[in-house]
């Protein structure tokens, strides 16, 4: 195979070709999977909160946020809505509602809303969307959102995420409303946009249409052919905590790996999220043990309810910063008290490979080199590890083939040269990294950077 200039993530063995411990016979090279961190001073926004989206504007020194605001107008007869809030940061702990004043939402302009739907119509589910240029029309925030006046999805842009486009919004599935939040994911490779949402142009009962389907289109603009396929049900791992139902999987693209958040749900109770993951958009793992990624608090806490993880994390120094809404009471109650929470998580942190004490070996498949300087993301605060290069045979090539020098300590980004050679590695040669890992290391990623990057 070949690999890009991307990282290559060990949250499975695609690129694994084989692992074991130096004492094979009682230790092993294992997988580990590494939770975030919820931020101790939660809720950062406290009082408000639906499915979030945030970014970082380098640009205005800004971190920005886009989150579903709900109003539940009346009890009998049953009415609600829903609309667009913005929220932004210095820092992205300390949050401000600017009063943009535009809107009218629970009897005042006074707020934070930004988007409503047609006719001031209910506008839910946001997802901000990652799009390369030629797909944005000129737009630098792209919205995907429900509305129900009429029905249906719809894309709309807008400069500065605070005045939305109305006039040129796109109906892109006119009566298809999957009653979650949907991500839509551009694949490079594929040159296609995939739709992780329900299915409900097939299931229509909660019980049937709670799993996480998807569907394709390869023009984002265009209307598109609702034709969804299932792809994650629960199992009986699942079902020994009654969570017998999906609420939801927002889905992000990194490093070739499709990241999924999965929201398993126990009827009318609790809702928290789990790590999926795919090589190709359909075909989604989890973790054996099936760990919780981020799950509700304890008793009487402001997430103790439901906590709600969107894979749009935003990248501060080595860490990703993961944004989640979280409600003080389960999904059957009428008004929870919502908040917005933060974890933060290792950069490319959500699974390693981890020596025992005694240490051990990782070896990839051949792969073609796209050339540049080679790092790796590990923790070597309690080891060590050397790297060689070798052909399909595990003969040495070249100079690379001997011990790189040691790489020690704790880092997302060491570079690893050889004696004589430096870093960087030349294009096109078919090889295999070879990682000889002594003492306790978790190795998470590796990536080549072109030279002069």
């Amino acid at each position: 195979m070949d690999i890009e200039h991307t990282p290559q993530l060990f949250v499975d063995d695609h690129l694994v070709d084989n692992r074991w411990g130096v004492e094979y016979q009682t230790e092993a090279v294992t997988r580990v999977f590494h939770a975030p961190v919820k931020h101790e001073g939660n809720p950062v926004i406290a009082g408000h909160g639906g499915y979030v989206n945030a970014v970082r504007d380098d640009e205005a020194g800004l971190f920005r946020m886009w989150y579903q605001e709900y109003w539940d107008q009346s009890l009998e007869p049953r009415k609600y809505t829903y609309g667009v809030a913005y929220a932004e940061s210095e820092d992205g702990v300390t949050w401000r509602l600017p009063r943009i004043g535009r809107h009218s939402f629970k009897g005042t302009v006074d707020n934070n809303i930004v988007l409503l739907g047609p006719e001031a119509g209910r506008a839910e589910c946001p997802w901000l969307m990652d799009l390369p240029e030629e797909h944005r029309r000129g737009y630098r925030y792209v919205l995907l959102y429900l509305t129900d006046t009429p029905n249906g999805a719809r894309l709309i842009g807008s400069q500065d995420g605070i005045t939305w486009d109305a006039g040129r919004e796109v109906v892109i599935a006119p009566g298809f409303v999957p009653d979650t939040l949907g991500s839509i994911v551009w694949d490079p490779r594929t040159a296609r946009f995939t739709w992780f949402t329900r299915a409900t142009d097939i299931y229509r009962e909660r019980g049937q249409r709670r799993k996480v389907a998807r569907l394709q289109h390869d023009r984002l603009w265009d209307r598109w052919p609702i034709c969804t396929e299932n792809i994650a049900l629960p199992d009986q791992l699942d079902a020994r905590t009654g969570h017998h139902y999906f609420y939801g999987m927002p889905v992000r693209l990194y490093g070739g790996v499709y990241w999924g958040f999965l929201w398993p749900y126990r009827a009318g109770e609790d809702i928290y999220t789990a790590l999926a993951f795919s090589r190709d958009g359909r075909d989604f793992q989890r973790p054996a043990d099936r760990p919780r990624l981020l799950d509700v608090g304890p008793e009487g806490s402001w997430d103790a309810g439901m906590v709600l993880a969107t894979p749009g994390w935003v990248e501060v120094g080595d860490e990703w910063w993961i944004y989640y809404s979280g409600t003080s009471g389960p999904h059957k109650e009428h008004e929870p008290v919502p908040g917005i929470g933060l974890a933060r998580l290792r950069k490319e942190g959500f699974a390693s490979l981890r020596s025992p004490a005694g240490g051990g070996f990782v070896v990839t498949r051949v792969f073609g080199c796209p050339g540049g300087r080679l790092s790796v993301n590990a923790d070597a605060a309690g080891g060590q590890v050397r790297v060689r290069v070798t052909d399909h045979k595990r003969q040495p090539v070249g100079r690379w083939g001997e011990s790189s020098q040691l790489v020690t300590g704790d880092s997302v980004r060491h570079e690893v040269t050889w004696d004589g050679v430096g870093s960087c590695l030349p294009a096109g040669q078919e090889m295999r990294l070879e990682f000889e890992m002594a003492g306790r290391v978790d190795l998470y990623s590796f990536c080549f950077a072109p030279e002069g990057v």
